[in-house]
């Protein structure tokens, strides 16, 4: 086994099976039950689209709206799995976006990066006509996704976005290589140091908050705290969640902690009510319970 095998694995996520289905469950409900904008095209080419959820809006201004990045170590999953997170946004008055990007390994990680840069520019020329403010557009990801997160607000691109929330991110892909998801990712040295937001220089364009499960592995916990200490970002430890519960029980949950976070950041909510929550210091790890 490699090094960091277990570091990289879903095997110490108790009852797996069951929280799998109960997200599928969760994600079909969504979909079912939420408007949606299914397989919108942001740039040319397979896999590159994004379903949208409007805002529950009763007048006033347009309202923001966020723009998911799912994980699946950039090689799996889709956005259709991630419906279940319009529940946290979209009763809340937010618009919610989550992008289907191509998947390694039949494209390299820039083209995944390029991809995810370029549905960042396509929300920020269309939000307007998805009812949406232009100037509130917030974008979010776990794992590979708070990954990607990460290497947008370090492009051109991310001076278009008004904050952002790296979620459990993997932010030194070179454990990643002494692990058994390089056997089909096969990360190259040069994409290592390309793609290392926590290794190389950094000037993020727009506010970040880190996040991540305090049931992760110690990789994951290490990289998110490492990342958010070295960009003098927030570090917020979500109680009793693990890699998948991150999602279906705090980021999509009102009220949850994680939840309320993202919202005050997104302008929406009050103190000390449902969708906002204090604002932690840098580096630091506010104590909340669901």
């Amino acid at each position: 086994m490699g090094e960091m095998d277990t570091e990289f694995s879903l095997d110490g996520v108790a009852d797996l099976e069951a929280l799998f289905a109960r997200r599928a469950a969760a994600a079909a409900s969504a979909r079912h039950r939420f408007a949606r904008r299914p397989g919108l095209s942001y740039a040319p080419g397979p896999d590159r689209t994004l379903d949208f959820y409007p805002a529950d809006r009763r007048g006033g201004a347009p309202p923001p709206v966020n723009l998911f990045i799912h994980g699946g170590f950039w090689r799996s999953l889709d956005a259709a799995l991630f419906a279940f997170l319009a529940e946290g946004f979209v009763p809340e008055g937010a618009a919610l976006a989550v992008i289907d990007y191509p998947l390694m390994p039949s494209v390299r990680m820039a083209e995944v990066v390029d991809a995810c840069t370029a549905a960042v520019g396509w929300m920020s020329a269309n939000a307007a006509a998805l009812g949406c403010d232009p100037a509130r557009l917030f974008i979010s990801g776990n794992s590979a996704g708070g990954h990607l997160v990460a290497e947008i607000l370090d492009r051109p691109a991310g001076a278009r976005v008004a904050a952002g929330t790296a979620i459990s991110g993997v932010f030194d892909l070179e454990p990643v290589t002494r692990s058994f998801q390089n056997d089909s990712l096969g990360l190259t040295p040069a994409e290592v140091a390309a793609f290392s937001p926590l290794a190389r220089p950094l000037a993020l364009a727009a506010p970040l908050l880190v996040a991540v499960g305090a049931r992760e592995t110690g990789e994951f916990l290490r990289q998110s705290r490492e990342f958010a200490a070295r960009v003098g970002a927030p570090c917020l430890t979500v109680p009793d969640t693990d890699h998948i519960t991150i999602l279906l029980d705090a980021l999509a949950v009102r009220g949850n902690v994680l939840n309320r976070a993202v919202l005050a950041q997104m302008g929406l909510g009050e103190p000390g009510g449902r969708g906002a929550a204090p604002p932690p210091g840098p580096g630091g790890r506010p104590v909340s319970r669901d």
